[in-house]
């Protein structure tokens, strides 16, 4: 043995001769340790399923006679160069082991690599080779080898390479002793065009088993595949695939089987078995130690929970007929890149550079693992990028957000193809992300993708200046700082974000941009933004603020302030000042004075002083050009009931806004001016018609309003000048409202004084209370009872003197009037006669 020439594979051989003999082992190497035989001898045993039978044309595979038919002879590839097997669909071309039409299932080759109890490895083959007519001691030979705990066969093959290899023997060498084996020789059984048939074939069960594959060495208690097919041949051809996208070194050391009659007590990494082995889905589908594989048309584990994108990658790479992409990802991995994280996205970059089409799990993850290779390794350019970021640009607009997540942090390296072909392209699916992604995904991802659009030169979309806009206005500090940091750094989208914030300060809510300014948010070119300049005004204190009131009692108020009280000098001049801080030529812009506005009063109305001080000011076109008429009319409507300015600013109201208010307002605005008149006593008559006329058309009527028209009313028609019209029409009306707070006001002990001490009050509330008998009946109830409860109590305790002096002013209004008195108010005893006395004393006075 030269130098270099490796040490013979140590071998041994074991078979059973007859149906009638007990299998043993019949020839091996002198240096095979005797101690392994025990553990090596269940690995060689042969136990064929029951369903097989032997051919009437002679003995079954592996027998001496040659090959069976529909088999090629060791070594040869079958029509198409596809080995015998390879593509074998599940309904059936015939693979190694399968018997032609018309003839029962062939015997199964079995084919295993193990490990054993010392670390070494056991490569072996068994066929049978002969026949038992009464049962399973059919004859068979086994032939193995023994191998190093690790690495290659000799001459660099896999295990799954020598499946069929012409080396192995199928009888006991005559001397004895096996014959010196330096390595074993490929078989070439399973050709590329042959792997590619047979995944084609079995597409839909490529995912989960290569999913599985990938789990065999991560942990020692992964779960064992349990590949049930109708052949070994086909098993043959899953080892294969699994055997081509595991890293090298992992695929020298996977265990299998093609064939075993008893799966569940195999120990093998992968474990074949054919559909008549001791085996039933039902006792292991829930036994975390397997994952089955059946297409043989039984049960399969379910899909895993959590989706592998390596398997998806690695099933449309085998599918597309690049298996030795696999190498070369194993070539790509850097020391920073040992553990699993980048596998899927290691192999998905190549199948991206290959043309390859991937799903957008693929896609996220070459993206990703790209951005790690840029960051990792700074010193060495990634030769996959450029290829890469080509394909990601032009893979189509459905894209999840994962996947723009990952593309966004590529932006910087996404920039040189912004004037080219694929950057267009991109450009075009990224703003309708954008308008998708703005209003609803995380803020971070949104920045990312604006990010992306400034390396592509996207234009900026109006829905995401929109949501960077809200983001400036919101409370978040830490969002403001970042969405400001993006906005900045592109000149374009900070034109565009303050823009937004313009249009908010001139339609929206501008007390917000005042905040965004106060919290210290950067100073910008506002020449042309006169409503940013105001806020910015309000914001940095250069204008003096209106000083405090009398009756306030904490700082000066801001722009939101609904204090207002003693005023109304001072904010209507602050007002003036904002004006003048939008800029030049900005005094007649109708938008500039209602930010103004709307920043001095914010959502508050202005007092009724402050809306005279307005209208005082500006000319009717121009608060109506602002849009000021509603908020002012709502100052006078919501007036408080004593605010003596508020009658009058209605009457100026009507005058300026009344063709342009609703019915409602406009009569709620001219009830208002009545009230102010009748408590002015300027009133007219028939004031009591028209205030119950319109208080009916103001309905629902403004508290404010309400009260104040119920106080005057009330008062005018009980203390004022006697109007009996006028109380007539109230009692006439009906109103429970006003005919009650009269009655209330009536039972009131400032009426009662007045009873009491002036002769001239309680003539008037006698004539008053006599008024309109039968206009209504809430009115006869309520003017009986105050005649009876109210005048006759007082009248029953004023002196003679105050009694005459009543009848002498009921005489005077007209004779009938105390005629009525007396008789209403007649009593026994010395005032009955003083009374009649009095009275012939006048009737003589008269006729003379």
């Amino acid at each position: 043995m030269t130098p270099h020439q490796p040490p013979p594979l140590q071998q041994l051989h074991y078979s059973r001769s007859s149906p009638d003999s007990a299998p043993r082992f019949t020839a091996a190497g002198p240096d095979l340790p005797a101690l392994l035989l025990g553990e090596i001898e269940p690995l060689l045993t042969y136990e064929p399923p029951d369903d097989c039978e032997p051919p009437d044309d002679g003995p079954g595979r592996g027998a001496p006679g040659g090959a069976t038919p529909g088999e090629a002879t060791p070594g040869e590839a079958t029509p198409g160069g596809a080995a015998p097997g390879a593509g074998a669909p599940c309904d059936g071309a015939a693979p190694a082991d399968a018997a032609p039409p018309g003839e029962g299932p062939r015997f199964p080759v079995v084919f295993g690599h193990h490990r054993l109890a010392d670390g070494t490895r056991l490569l072996c083959r068994a066929v049978r080779t002969g026949t038992d007519p009464l049962g399973r001691r059919h004859p068979f030979h086994a032939h193995a080898v023994r191998l190093p705990p690790d690495g290659p066969l000799p001459g660099g093959l896999l295990p799954v390479e020598a499946w069929e290899s012409p080396s192995w023997a199928e009888r006991t060498p005559g001397t004895g002793t096996p014959e010196p084996l330096a390595a074993l020789a490929p078989a070439r059984r399973i050709t590329k065009a042959g792997l590619l048939e047979f995944v084609t074939a079995r597409a839909e069960r490529l995912v989960p088993f290569l999913t599985d594959v990938r789990t065999l060495f991560r942990r020692p208690d992964a779960p064992q595949l349990l590949v049930i097919e109708r052949d070994t041949g086909r098993i043959a051809h899953w080892i294969a695939v699994a055997s081509a996208v595991l890293p090298r070194d992992l695929a020298h050391r996977l265990t299998f089987t093609t064939y075993t009659r008893r799966p569940l007590l195999a120990r093998q990494q992968i474990v074949g078995a054919l559909p008549g082995s001791e085996f039933d889905y039902a006792h292991v589908a829930g036994d975390r130690r397997y994952r089955v594989h059946d297409c043989a048309g039984g049960h399969s584990s379910p899909a895993r929970d959590e989706p592998d994108p390596w398997a998806s990658v690695a099933a449309r790479v085998l599918l597309a007929d690049r298996p030795a992409l696999f190498t070369e990802a194993a070539r790509f991995r850097t020391a920073a890149d040992r553990d699993a994280t980048h596998d899927a996205g290691r192999l998905a970059a190549l199948a991206l550079r290959e043309g390859i089409p991937l799903d957008a799990a693929g896609r996220t993850a070459a993206a990703r693992w790209a951005r790690f290779r840029a960051s990792a390794d700074r010193r060495e350019p990634n030769p996959l990028l450029a290829p890469l970021l080509r394909a990601l640009a032009v893979a189509g607009p459905d894209r999840p957000p994962e996947e723009w997540a990952a593309l966004a942090e590529l932006a910087e390296f996404f920039a040189p193809l912004a004037s080219r072909t694929p950057g267009a392209q991109l450009r075009r699916d990224l703003r309708a992300e954008l308008d998708r992604a703005a209003p609803g995904e995380p803020l971070a991802r949104v920045l990312a993708l604006a990010r992306l659009a400034e390396a592509l030169r996207a234009d900026h979309t109006p829905v995401l200046t929109a949501r960077l806009s809200a983001a400036l206005l919101g409370d978040a500090a830490p969002d403001r700082d970042a969405v400001w940091a993006a906005v900045t750094a592109h000149p374009g989208l900070t034109a565009a974000v303050l823009g937004t914030l313009e249009r908010t300060a001139a339609t929206g809510d501008p007390a917000s941009v005042v905040h965004l300014l106060t919290g210290g948010f950067p100073a910008a070119d506002l020449q042309r933004l006169p409503h940013l300049r105001m806020a910015a005004a309000l914001a940095d204190g250069s204008l003096p603020r209106p000083r405090r009131s009398p009756d306030d009692t904490g700082a000066a108020p801001g722009p939101n302030d609904p204090r207002s009280t003693g005023r109304s000098p001072d904010r209507i001049a602050f007002l003036a000042q904002l004006v003048r801080s939008a800029g030049r030529g900005q005094g007649a812009n109708p938008s500039v004075l209602r930010t103004a506005f709307r920043l001095v009063w914010g959502s508050s109305a202005p007092t009724p002083a402050e809306t005279a001080a307005l209208l005082d000011a500006l000319p009717a076109e121009r608060h109506r050009a602002a849009g000021l008429d509603d908020v002012l009319v709502r100052s006078a409507l919501d007036s408080a009931p004593d605010d003596a300015e508020a009658p009058a600013v209605a009457r100026i109201l009507v005058l300026r806004c009344g063709p342009r208010l609703d019915p409602r307002r406009h009569a709620a605005l001219l009830l208002l001016d009545q009230a102010g008149a009748i408590d002015d006593g300027q009133e007219v008559a028939g004031f009591t018609a028209r205030a119950l006329s319109l208080r009916a058309q103001a309905r629902p009527l403004e508290p404010g309003i309400e009260d104040r028209l119920r106080h005057v009313l009330v008062r005018r028609l009980l203390f004022g000048d006697p109007c009996p019209d006028e109380l007539a029409e109230l009692a006439a009306s009906g109103d429970e409202e006003l005919l009650g707070a009269y009655a209330h006001e009536a039972r009131g002990g400032g009426v009662d004084l007045a009873l009491r001490r002036t002769p001239e009050f309680a003539a008037a509330c006698f004539t008053a209370w006599y008024t309109a008998p039968g206009a209504s009946g809430l009115w006869e109830d309520l003017r009986t009872g105050l005649l009876d409860e109210v005048l006759r109590p007082a009248m029953r305790f004023l002196p003679r003197e105050q009694l005459d002096e009543i009848q002498q002013l009921l005489y005077e209004q007209d004779p009938s009037w105390e005629e009525l008195f007396q008789e209403w108010n007649r009593r026994p005893g010395v005032l009955g006669r003083l009374g009649a006395l009095r009275r012939s004393s006048r009737g003589e006075r008269r006729a003379d």
